[in-house]
């Protein structure tokens, strides 16, 4: 994705590039901790403490960056977009992050230089080809790439068979709006990069991380992919789907009134993050 090549012609990809959509960006969670540790686990079974250096490519706004800052010495942080590097810089800084602004497939670091890279929710969205060869130099020897994301956020009301009946209804939104998919890229990423060949000595694909949080019961609704993941035309003018929404949240409320939570109210919420793990073991 190519802010230059996106100027002056309609495409809902073009919307990632605005300060607008940088300032919605910037209100997502950051990447839980558990996720991160255990991607930490797979790197440190052959690169010992201290670790040196992290890369967070497809950055977004910081939220994947940040969360690095405590295990290494130095991360940086990348994205195609100016404004949402211009966010991360404003709302996520720290001493030992360093952001600029740079294509996936053109990386502004040294051979063998990066223990740890990772593309949070972002890679479908690179000429993954590219990204994976520009990775495997940048990436030293067991250095790892850790590709992770998560489609939606569910509230937990720890019964199985409302577990169930959120996932029908969450399949039940999802289905009508893939027309309006922007790319492929979309479907790539919902594929959990099944058809992606990592070039790379071992390739762990991870079973489903489950993560817990703290929020309020409205914020469990559907996301896709990404701000902009489906987006319709009307009259020539991208718009986001608004009907769909609306009944998804109605039907979604009365589950959680069975269990009397109003969309106020702090529940438990839960990602399903899918986690591929590659490791470089030979120069």
């Amino acid at each position: 994705m190519s802010e230059k090549k996106l100027e002056g012609e309609y495409c809902p990809e073009k919307i990632y590039f605005s300060d607008k959509h940088a300032e919605v960006y910037c209100y997502r969670k950051d990447t839980p901790t558990e996720l991160i540790e255990k991607i930490l686990d797979y790197l440190k079974e052959k690169i010992p403490e201290p670790l040196e250096t992290a890369a967070d490519v497809g950055c977004g706004s910081g939220q994947s960056t940040v969360i690095l800052a405590p295990y290494f010495k130095q991360v940086h942080g990348m994205d195609v977009s100016a404004a949402q590097i211009r966010q991360a810089e404003a709302t996520r800084s720290l001493p030992n992050i360093s952001y600029g602004v740079c294509p996936a497939e053109e990386l502004p670091l040294k051979d063998g230089s990066v223990q740890l890279l990772t593309a949070a929710t972002s890679m479908h969205w690179f000429k993954v080809d590219l990204f994976l060869t520009e990775v495997r130099r940048v990436l030293c020897d067991n250095g790892v790439l850790a590709v992770y994301g998560y489609m939606s956020m569910k509230p937990d009301f720890g019964d199985p068979e409302v577990e169930a009946q959120l996932d029908r209804l969450y399949a039940e939104f999802s289905k009508p709006l893939r027309p309006y998919h922007v790319s492929a890229s979309v479907e790539m990423f919902k594929n959990k990069y099944k058809d992606v060949n990592f070039p790379f000595e071992e390739v762990v694909r991870c079973p489903d991380v489950r993560c817990h949080f703290e929020g309020r019961f409205g914020y469990g609704k559907p996301t896709p992919p990404t701000g902009f993941g489906f987006q319709v035309k009307e009259g020539g003018n991208p718009i986001g789907d608004r009907r769909a929404p609306g009944d998804f949240q109605k039907r979604l409320y009365e589950i959680g009134a069975t269990f009397k939570r109003s969309p106020e109210d702090t529940v438990t919420l839960y990602r399903d993050y899918q986690l591929t793990l590659c490791r470089k073991t030979n120069k």
